[in-house]
């Protein structure tokens, strides 16, 4: 029984002292900061309406500093990201960022084997308190150099 103990203990630390990879995250094997625009926002208002208002601006994902800069400087932590792979699916695989704010980005590889394009497109989603319940900002996203 004790010598039981120490293998799961030693496999246990072994498994703990492996870093995180590139593969844990699809986005980080074409880098850790990126830069993410977009040209329109959608804003729906508590009276059901949507609307699409020409808005441009972006956001920098930065995975090193684990944060979301918006356009004017406005630093957001980022809470928790994961990724999701669904089998069968066209799509190779999403990143969820959700932010301390409850903003979430949804973010998918233009081209999952990243030989064509390493950008990422998707959405950024804003809930609001007032008149405005909900933004959405479609993204277009780079690796920063």
């Amino acid at each position: 029984m004790k010598l039981n103990l120490k293998r799961i203990a030693g496999a246990v630390l072994a498994l703990a002292a492996v870093p995180a990879g590139a593969a844990d995250n699809p986005m980080w094997k074409d880098g850790l900061v990126w830069s993410c625009r977009f040209s329109s926002t959608i804003e729906c208002e508590r009276s059901q309406d949507c609307t699409t208002k020409l808005i441009s601006g972006g956001v920098e994902l930065d995975y090193r500093e684990n944060n979301v800069t918006d356009s004017s400087g406005v630093i957001r932590p980022i809470k928790r990201h994961y990724v999701q792979t669904v089998t069968g699916s066209p799509i190779s695989s999403e990143v969820k960022i959700e932010l301390q704010t409850n903003d979430v980005l949804w973010l998918l590889p233009v081209d999952g084997a990243g030989t064509f394009s390493h950008n990422w497109i998707g959405a950024m989603v804003s809930p609001k308190p007032g008149v405005v319940l909900q933004e959405l900002r479609p993204l277009e996203c780079r690796p920063k150099p």
